[in-house]
C-alpha cells in the first residue's frame, strides 16, 4: 500500500466519523418514546455518513489510480492533483451538511424542492433578509472549514508517510464498508416496511436526518400479506388543469367604482395592532371596521397572499402557479377598466405574484419593486411614489393600488425616528443569534419596524382624509401571515407541520364606502376578503364558483391554513395538521388550544371526531382542478 493509499484510508475514516457527529446534532428533533427508534436512527446515522462520504472516497480513489507512481517518488503535482480533489469533495459534503444543519435549527426544513426554489428564483435570497454580518460569517465558516480540512489532509498525509504498521487492508476496508452499507439497506428496509404500516416514529425519526431517501417496497409487502395502514397513502391535493371560475363571472353595473388601495405588511401579526405600536391604523379603525379574530390562510407569503386574493386553500398555489391563473378579482377590475399600480419593497418574482395574483396583466399596469438597500427605506420611498400618484389621479377612472410592506420582514429594518422599544438586538447575524437569549430583543426590533411600517400608512391615510377621497375609497390593511419570537420554540415563520398563533393571526383594518365603522370579533379568515369585495363590486354569481369562503360578516365553521406541504385544520380549540403534496410520509398531528402537539395516544380521537371535516377539505380542494 503506498503512502497516499494510506493517508486516503486513514481520511475516510476521520471525515466519515465528522459525519457522524454531524448526523446526530440532528437527533434532539427526533420523537421517539422506544428504544429501537434510537437504534433506527444510530443506523440511519452510519448509513447516511457512508452514502455522504462516498462521492469523496470515489473521486480519491479515481485520482489515485490516475495518478499512481511508478517509482518511490511521487511528484508534487499529483499530489496536489489528488489531495486538492479530495479536499474539494469533501469541502462541498461538509458545508452542505452544516448548512442544512443551521437551515434545521432555524425553519426545520431540510434542503428540499421550496430551497432549491429559494435559491434560483429571483429575488429569493433576497427574501430571507439575511444581513451583510450573516454573509461575512458564513464565507468566514467556509474559509475555516476549508482551512481545517487541508490542514487535516496535510497532517494525515505526514502521518501515513511515516507510518508502515497498522494500516488496515483493502479487504478488511472493503468489509468494513459492505457492512456499512448494510446498515444503510436496513435502514431503508425499515422505512419501507414503516411507510407501508403506518409506523409513525420511525418515519419522523427518518425524516428528521437530511437527503434522507423515501424507500418504498409496496408491492413487495402487499405480496407477502403484510397489512397495509390507510393512512399510510401519501396525499397529493389540488393537482390537475385548472378549472377556475367554475362559471362564467355576472355583474350588475355600479354607477361609480371606488378606488381600492391594498396595503399588506409581510410578517404582520395581530398584537402589533395597538395604540401603542400602530397609533394611526388603531385611529383609523374607528372610522372603518376591524376584525379583531383574523387569520391569514397560512404561515408562509405564498399562501398568505393566494389566500386573500383567491379566497382559496395552499394547495391550489402550484397549479395556479404553473399555469398563471389569475384571481377572478383582479379579472373583474380589469373588466370595470381599473387603472393598476402595484408596489412593494421585495419582489414580484419571490412570490411569485407576477405568476399569479398579477399575472398577465394589462399594458399600462405599474408593477415597481424598490429592494435596493434598507427595507425601511423602500417602504418610505414607496409611499412617497404612491402620495406622487394620489395627487394626479384621473378623475372617472377607478384605480386599485397595492403595495407589500418589507421592514417587518426579518431583520425588522426601521430609522431610529422610529424607536418605541429601546434595548433591541443592534446586530442581526443569522448565523451567531443565541434565540433562546435573543429572542425579546429581536422581538423589540419587529416592535420598532411596525410602528415604522404604521407611520408610512398613516402618511396615505391622512392624504386620503385631507383631500376627502376615503367616502371613495376601498382601503385594506392587513398581514401576510404572522411572525413567532420563540412563544413556541421558534422564530420567524412557516417551520415544518406547525401553526402556532403567533405566525397565522393578524390584524385587518377594512374600510368600504357605505359600511359604516364597526368592530368584529367572530373568526374570519383572509379567504374571506374576495367574496366580501366580489359583493360589494356588483357580482351576482354564486360565491361557491370562486371561492371556498363567505364573506368577512360571518364567521366559518373552520379554518383552513397552509405551507408548502401542510395543510392544518383549526376547528374550535385545536388544530390537526396533515401533509398534502405527497413528498411527506403521511400522519397526522394535532395540536391543542395552546399550539403544544398532543401525544400520539390522544391523537387519533380528536382524528375520528374530523372525519366530516377532513372529507370536506379534500373534496374542496379538488373543486377547482380537473
Amino acid at each position: 500500500m503506498t503512502p497516499i493509499q494510506r493517508a486516503l484510508r486513514y481520511y475516510y475514516v476521520v471525515l466519515f466519523s465528522l459525519l457522524c457527529l454531524l448526523l446526530v446534532q440532528f437527533w434532539p428533533y427526533i420523537e421517539a418514546s422506544q428504544a429501537s427508534v434510537y437504534l433506527f436512527a444510530t443506523l440511519s446515522v452510519l448509513g447516511y455518513a457512508t452514502m455522504f462520504v462516498s462521492p469523496v472516497i470515489v473521486i480519491g480513489e479515481l485520482l489515485e489510480l490516475f495518478v499512481r507512481p511508478r517509482g518511490d517518488e511521487v511528484p508534487r503535482w499529483k499530489l496536489a492533483l489528488v489531495y486538492g480533489g479530495v479536499w474539494l469533495v469533501s469541502l462541498i459534503v461538509v458545508l452542505v451538511g452544516y448548512t442544512d444543519l443551521q437551515l434545521f435549527k432555524l425553519y426545520e426544513y431540510h434542503f428540499n424542492a421550496f430551497v432549491w426554489n429559494l435559491l434560483t428564483t429571483p429575488g429569493g435570497l433576497a427574501a430571507l433578509g439575511a444581513t451583510d454580518e450573516t454573509t461575512y460569517t458564513v464565507a468566514g465558516v467556509v474559509v475555516l472549514a476549508a482551512i481545517l480540512l487541508a490542514a487535516m489532509l496535510r497532517v494525515i498525509h505526514r502521518f501515513a508517510a511515516r507510518s508502515r504498521q497498522g494500516h488496515v487492508s483493502r479487504r478488511r476496508g472493503l468489509a468494513v464498508v459492505g457492512l456499512l452499507l448494510t446498515s444503510l439497506g436496513v435502514v431503508q428496509g425499515v422505512y419501507a416496511f414503516s411507510s407501508y404500516t403506518g409506523q409513525e416514529e420511525y418515519l419522523q425519526a427518518a425524516s428528521v436526518l437530511p437527503f434522507h431517501v423515501n424507500t418504498s417496497a409496496t408491492g413487495l409487502l402487499r405480496r407477502l400479506g403484510v397489512v397495509q395502514a390507510e393512512k399510510s397513502n401519501a396525499l397529493s391535493l389540488a393537482k390537475g388543469k385548472v378549472n377556475y371560475p367554475l362559471q362564467a363571472i355576472t355583474t350588475r353595473p355600479l354607477e361609480k367604482y371606488p378606488n381600492i388601495i391594498w396595503l399588506t405588511a409581510e410578517s404582520f401579526r395581530w398584537d402589533l395592532f395597538s395604540a401603542e405600536v400602530t397609533p394611526n391604523l388603531w385611529a383609523f379603525a374607528n372610522k372603518a371596521m376591524s376584525f379583531k379574530r383574523h387569520y391569514s390562510g397560512g404561515n408562509r407569503t405564498r399562501m398568505g397572499m393566494f389566500s386573500m386574493f383567491y379566497g382559496l386553500h395552499a394547495p391550489y398555489w402550484y397549479a395556479f402557479q404553473t399555469q398563471r391563473v389569475r384571481p377572478v378579482l383582479m379579472d373583474l377590475l380589469i373588466d370595470k377598466g381599473y387603472q393598476f399600480s402595484l408596489r412593494t419593497s421585495q419582489s414580484f418574482t419571490y412570490p411569485e405574484l407576477n405568476d399569479t395574483v398579477f399575472a398577465e396583466m394589462p399594458e399600462g399596469t405599474l408593477m415597481q419593486a424598490l429592494n435596493e438597500g434598507e427595507p425601511w427605506r423602500c417602504d418610505q420611498q414607496n409611499v412617497d411614489h404612491m402620495l406622487a400618484e394620489l395627487a394626479h389621479f384621473e378623475a372617472g377612472k377607478p384605480r386599485f393600488m397595492f403595495m407589500f410592506f418589507e421592514s417587518t420582514h426579518a431583520p425588522y429594518t426601521f430609522p431610529e425616528s422610529a424607536v418605541i422599544r429601546p434595548g433591541y438586538q443592534q446586530v442581526m447575524n443569522y448565523a451567531k443569534l443565541d434565540l433562546m437569549k435573543d429572542a425579546d430583543a429581536i422581538h423589540r426590533r419587529y416592535v420598532n419596524a411596525a410602528h415604522h411600517v404604521d407611520r408610512q400608512v398613516g402618511r396615505i391615510l391622512d392624504y386620503l382624509e385631507e383631500h376627502h377621497m376615503l367616502d371613495s375609497t376601498i382601503v385594506l390593511f392587513t398581514g401576510d401571515h404572522g411572525e413567532e419570537f420563540m412563544e413556541n420554540g421558534h422564530w420567524g415563520h412557516g417551520h415544518g407541520n406547525y401553526f402556532p398563533e403567533q405566525q397565522i393571526r393578524v390584524p385587518l383594518v377594512l374600510s368600504i364606502p357605505g359600511y359604516r365603522a364597526q368592530s368584529f370579533d367572530h373568526v374570519t379568515s383572509h379567504l374571506q376578503i374576495p367574496k366580501t369585495l366580489m359583493t360589494y363590486l356588483g357580482t351576482s354569481t354564486p360565491a361557491d364558483a370562486y371561492t371556498l369562503a363567505g364573506d368577512l360578516f360571518q364567521s366559518e365553521d373552520f379554518l383552513v391554513l397552509g405551507n408548502y406541504n401542510y395543510l392544518g385544520i383549526k376547528n374550535g380549540d385545536s388544530k390537526l395538521v396533515f401533509p398534502f403534496t405527497g413528498s411527506e410520509f403521511f400522519r397526522y398531528d394535532v395540536y391543542d388550544a395552546l399550539d403544544k402537539r398532543l401525544p400520539r395516544n390522544e391523537r387519533q380521537e380528536v382524528v375520528d371526531a374530523s372525519k366530516s371535516v377532513l372529507d370536506r377539505v379534500v373534496t374542496e380542494n379538488r373543486r377547482f382542478v380537473q
